[in-house]
């Protein structure tokens, strides 16, 4: 169940880490979607400014890290262009993998500070939340690649 609370982050941490752009209107709505459920949670106004803490921290980490991997990428891939030595390519992806690491931890962190500030009854509902939604977008996406696997056959 816990993994059901981590798909959200990491479909932001997926798509900041493959370069793919999101636009400030969707990262709010990812990023902000337990805050449109207050109502529905329950949420006091003090769980609801901690959980703003919490993922304004983790976004501002992601941010770092991901021009930080950016800068170890281009580093990397000049080495291997420049036919550099293989234990100085070693030490370098040890280096992104080390960054990489340090994201999924605050991930875990910052789930577990979510956690914390939640009742277990307002958890509850947002994990049955999440999977309602995680259970929708899985149909959607299906029915996209069936869509798109029906136009391909009809050419």
């Amino acid at each position: 169940m816990k993994s059901k609370a981590l798909v959200l982050i990491a479909i932001i941490i997926g798509l900041v880490f493959t370069g793919i752009s999101v636009s400030s209107a969707e990262e709010k709505k990812v990023g902000n979607s337990i805050f449109e459920f207050k109502k529905e949670l329950s949420l006091t106004d003090k769980q609801e400014k901690n959980l703003h803490d919490i993922i304004a921290k983790l976004q501002s980490n992601l941010t770092e890290k991901q021009k930080e991997l950016k800068g170890l990428r281009a580093e990397i891939n000049k080495m291997i262009a420049e036919r550099a030595s293989l234990d100085k390519i070693k030490t370098k992806l040890q280096s992104i993998a080390k960054t990489q690491a340090d994201v999924t931890y605050e991930d875990i962190a910052s789930t577990r500070a979510i956690e914390t500030e939640l009742t277990v009854a307002q958890l509850t509902k947002w994990r049955g939340m999440q999977a309602e939604f995680a259970k929708n977008l899985k149909q959607a996406q299906d029915a996209q690649v069936a869509a798109a696997n029906q136009k391909g056959s009809a050419k």
